[in-house]
């Protein structure tokens, strides 16, 4: 991919905070910086991958000294991890499911005021906004307040904008207010670039990082979660960790699948996450495409990372990604993936063996990955190990959180302060 925002992998990253990633100059940084107040600012707390994303993030930073405050407009179930890690949470008061849009509009107006409001009492030196309706009354709010150092971060390809036209404008104010903006990927990054139209150098390129670890003797746990799913030991399984809606791709996930299984392959099918709105619809599909009993519908989980150690291929279907961490997690458990060649699954694929990239919305394109992946399955067991050790040298927790550090002290250390 062309443009600055690119880099390989074990090389500094292109952009214009590269010279700031290096340990070495975080510690430097950290002695000249007192003052370490960030407000993190979210639309909700559902189980979601920036909000995890964020969790890690914010609760790192308290190890590290920060004074963290997350404000929330809406409560949700990862408001415990932000609390167990030492985050102070704020909430808005908005309501998702209150009746009529007046009464939500009314709901997130009074949100923004008690944004407002936190941020005149505490005076933060930064504030990072996530996801776009939150970068846009983050970004605003912190205007408002006076707030130096304005973050906020696109996680996703910028198709919100296709589907609403009045969000070029607002995802272009946000920009505008804001003194540096993330991105997850290259591709994230240079879509941002031509949809917004905003300066490269005002992009910070930031991988993802997750938490990775080991769930003990990895055979005896593969083993046990095995049994305990009722597969055999010669049934290859199948897995997909995305929440139920309609761009993760599980309509045509379904569809390579009863494909697969029309040939004679002794596979099953395990969909993990929580139903949006089109669970019964998925199932209605495999039961007509008669492979309803080789699909099992998990929901929600909270043991995912050690589930993935019972499976035997990852899949990723989705019509859009930005950096996902689902497909980490997947390639972390050593799994091998089919994934579609959309966001920045190149770039996670990115010297991984035995992974497949397919195109999107293409149930034929999936099927000739899947039916690869299958045949490859035994050879690709062998170097689960390899494509382990690759994702965690990778993405760790700790280089994120330090590329994160360097941004932040850039905005008000004086390097680049904006008329702060």
């Amino acid at each position: 991919m062309a443009g600055t925002l690119r880099r390989r992998h074990g090389e500094a990253q292109r952009n214009p905070f590269a010279r700031l990633i290096s340990g070495q100059h975080v510690q430097s940084m950290k002695k000249d910086c007192k003052e370490q107040r960030i407000t993190f600012v979210i639309g909700s707390m559902s189980l979601g991958g920036a909000e995890t994303q964020m969790a890690l993030l914010a609760t790192e930073l308290v190890r590290r000294g920060w004074d963290v405050t997350l404000f929330s407009f809406e409560d949700g179930p990862v408001r415990a991890s932000f609390e167990s890690g030492g985050v102070r949470v704020v909430l808005g008061g908005y309501d998702s499911s209150a009746g009529g849009k007046l009464r939500k509009l009314a709901l997130l107006v009074r949100g923004q005021l008690r944004l407002i409001g936190l941020l005149h009492r505490d005076r933060p030196h930064v504030l990072h906004a996530f996801l776009p309706l939150s970068n846009l009354l983050g970004a605003m709010a912190g205007k408002l307040a006076r707030v130096p150092v304005i973050v906020t971060s696109r996680r996703a390809l910028g198709l919100h904008q296709d589907r609403h036209p009045w969000w070029p404008w607002f995802d272009r104010f946000a920009n505008a207010c804001s003194n540096i903006v993330t991105v997850n990927s290259a591709a994230v990054g240079e879509d941002t670039v031509a949809r917004d139209n905003i300066a490269r150098e005002k992009l910070a390129l930031i991988y993802n990082g997750l938490q990775f670890s080991v769930p003990g003797d990895i055979v005896e746990v593969r083993q046990r979660l095995r049994q305990e799913l009722s597969l055999s030991d010669t049934e290859i399984a199948l897995v997909s960790v995305a929440n139920l809606i309609p761009y993760k791709g599980h309509a045509e996930l379904i569809e390579a699948f009863a494909a697969l299984r029309a040939e004679g392959a002794n596979v099953t099918l395990f969909l993990v996450g929580e139903d949006r709105g089109i669970g019964a619809a998925l199932a209605a599909k495999a039961d007509a495409l008669g492979v309803g009993a080789a699909i099992r519908f998990l929901g929600r989980r909270s043991d995912v990372k050690t589930l993935l150690y019972a499976m035997d291929i990852g899949v990723m279907a989705s019509h859009e990604e930005g950096f996902s961490n689902a497909l980490l997690e997947k390639l972390a458990a050593g799994l091998p993936v089919v994934a579609t060649s959309v966001g920045g699954n190149p770039e996670a694929l990115d010297g991984m063996p035995d992974c497949i990239l397919v195109e999107s919305k293409n149930p034929a394109s999936l099927f000739s990955g899947l039916k690869q992946a299958v045949q490859e399955v035994c050879n690709s067991a062998q170097r689960r190990g390899l494509r382990s050790r690759i994702v965690i040298d990778r993405y760790s927790v700790d280089a994120a959180v330090s590329r994160h550090e360097s941004i932040y002290r850039l905005g008000y250390g004086g390097e680049r302060s904006e008329g702060h």
